[in-house]
C-alpha cells in the first residue's frame, strides 16, 4: 500500500532514482562516472567527472532488472524498496520467533508478542517512511537496514547451528553484511567488527570452509567498497565533502567535519525528546514538520527533520531496548560474543549521532542497535519479559497509530522529495487538498 500509494503506480521516476541506473550502466563500462542529469543537484565533481555519493547496491541491483525489463529504466526503486521491505520483515520475523523460542510464557502469550512485535515493526518504525518515499535518499537506506537485520538473524543462528547448518548461516551472515555495507557503510562497518567474534568460536572441524564462508563475501563487499572510494574520490576512507556541489554542506562538513563527538547529546536529545505532532482537523489529523534546531558549529542546516521522536515511533522497541540493556549489564546476562556485537552497533548508534544533520531517515541507523538489543531481551526469558508483555503490545498499537498517521502527514505535507503523482494518490485517498507550503 505505501509503496505503490494504495495499489496504484508500481514504475515511478521518484527524485534522482535513474541515478543508480546511470550508476550501473557506468559500472559495466568500467568506471565509477555517473550522467550529471542522473544525479543532478546532489553531484561531487572530481577532477572535472562527476560522481554520486551514495552507496552502489540499488546501482548493482540495476544490471540484472535493466537486463529483464529494459522499459523500468529510471523506475525501479519502488520494486527495489518493496523487495527490502519484505527482507526486513522476514528478517525482524526470524529473529523475533528465535527469541521467543527460549521463553518460558506460554505459546498462546509468544504468538500473540511475536505477531504484535512483526507489526509494531511494519507500521511502527522508518519502515513507513523509507517505503512511501523512495527517492534516491531513501533507498540505500532501506536495503542497509534489511541487510544488516539479515546479518544479526544469521550471526545468531550460527551460534546455534552446526555442520552444514553452521557454514549455510556463515555464508548467509556475509552476504548480508557484505550488502549492508555496500548499502550503507554505517550499516555495515559494524559487521566488519562482528566477523571476528564469530570465527573466534568457530570450532576446529570444518574450520577452513567455514571461514571461508564467513570471510569470502564480506571481503569481496570491502575490497569492492575501497576500490570504489578511490575510484570516486582517490580515498580508501569513503566520501570527501569538499567535492560536493552544496556549497553550505561542503563548507561546514570542510570546517567542522562530517561527524563529531560534540554532537552527540544534542542529536540524542532530538531523536529521543518527547515532542508530539500537532493536532489537524483533516486527515490524517496530524500535522508534522521540520522544527527549528539552530547549532550553527554543529549542524549545517538550522532546523530538524526528525518529524516524530522515537519515543513516539518506536515506543515499543526503545522500551525493548532498554530492558534489553540491563541484559548485557548483568554480570549473567549475556556472554562475550553478545555484548561484542552489541557494542560494535552501538558504535554504528554513536556515529550517527554524531553526523552533521538531522534527519526522520537517518534514525534508521538507530535501529540496529535497538533491535539487537530487543531480541536480547526476549531471548531472556525473563519474569521482566512475562510481566511486560501487555506493555509492549500496548505501545506497539500506540506506535502504529501515532507513526502511520505522522508519516502520512509528511508524505503529502513537507517531504519535497515526493513524487507530484505519489502526492496527489495520498491526497485523493484522504479526501483532502495539499497543505504544503
Amino acid at each position: 500500500m505505501f509503496v505503490t500509494t494504495g495499489g496504484r503506480e508500481i514504475f515511478v521516476k521518484e527524485v534522482l532514482g535513474g541515478a543508480y541506473d546511470s550508476q550501473a550502466e557506468h559500472f559495466l563500462r568500467g568506471d565509477a562516472d555517473v550522467d550529471v542529469e542522473a544525479i543532478g543537484h546532489e553531484a561531487m565533481i572530481v577532477n572535472g567527472k562527476v560522481r554520486m555519493y551514495f552507496g552502489p547496491f540499488p546501482a548493482l541491483l540495476r544490471i540484472p532488472l535493466t537486463f529483464i525489463y529494459p522499459g523500468g529504466h529510471g523506475k525501479w526503486s519502488r520494486i527495489s524498496g518493496f523487495c527490502a521491505g519484505v527482507t526486513a520483515l522476514f528478517a525482524f520475523a526470524g529473529l523475533v520467533c528465535m527469541a521467543l523460542q527460549s521463553s518460558p510464557i506460554s505459546l498462546r502469550a509468544r504468538n500473540w508478542l511475536g505477531n504484535a512485535c512483526l507489526v509494531g515493526f511494519a507500521f511502527g518504525s522508518p519502515l513507513l517512511l523509507l517505503l512511501g518515499n523512495l527517492s534516491i535518499y531513501d533507498e540505500a537506506i532501506i536495503w542497509g537496514l534489511a541487510l544488516s537485520l539479515g546479518a544479526i538473524f544469521f550471526a545468531f543462528r550460527s551460534r546455534q547451528a552446526e555442520g552444514g547448518a553452521l557454514t549455510r548461516a556463515l555464508l548467509g551472515f556475509s552476504l548480508c553484511a557484505g550488502g549492508a555495507l555496500l548499502s550503507r557503510v554505517t550499516f555495515g562497518a559494524p559487521f566488519i567488527l562482528i566477523a571476528p567474534l564469530l570465527a573466534v568460536g568457530l570450532a576446529r572441524g570444518n574450520r577452513a570452509t567455514n571461514l571461508t564462508a564467513l570471510v569470502l563475501p564480506l571481503g569481496a563487499a570491502l575490497a569492492f567498497y575501497i576500490w570504489l572510494s578511490y575510484a570516486r574520490f582517490g580515498s580508501l576512507t569513503g566520501v570527501n565533502y569538499d567535492y560536493y556541489i552544496n556549497t553550505v554542506h561542503s563548507e561546514f562538513a570542510h570546517k567542522f567535519g562530517v561527524l563529531s563527538p560534540r554532537r552527540i547529546l544534542h542529536s540524542f536529545a532530538d531523536y529521543f525528546s518527547a515532542r508530539f505532532p500537532s493536532f489537524h482537523r483533516e486527515p490524517p489529523f496530524l500535522a508534522v514538520d521540520r522544527h527549528f534546531y539552530d547549532y550553527p558549529s554543529l549542524y549545517s542546516n538550522n532546523f530538524s527533520e526528525v518529524y516524530l521522536p522515537l519515543p513516539w515511533c518506536s515506543g515499543w522497541l526503545v522500551f525493548g531496548a532498554i530492558m534489553g540493556i540491563t541484559c548485557l549489564v548483568r554480570r549473567h546476562g549475556a556472554d562475550t560474543f553478545e555484548r561484542g556485537a552489541a557494542a560494535a552497533l552501538f558504535v554504528q548508534f554513536l556515529c550517527i549521532l554524531s553526523f552533521f544533520a538531522l534527519a526522520q531517515r537517518y534514525a534508521t541507523d538507530l535501529y540496529p542497535f535497538l533491535i539487537f538489543c530487543f531480541i536480547m531481551f526476549l531471548r531472556s526469558g525473563s519474569m521482566a519479559l512475562f510481566r511486560s508483555r501487555h506493555v509492549i503490545i500496548g505501545l506497539i498499537g500506540l506506535s502504529i497509530v501515532v507513526n502511520s498517521l505522522a508519516t502520512v502527514s509528511w508524505l503529502i505535507g513537507p517531504d519535497q522529495n515526493v513524487p507530484s503523482e505519489t502526492r496527489a494518490a495520498w491526497e485523493k485517498l484522504l479526501g483532502r487538498h495539499s497543505f504544503e507550503k
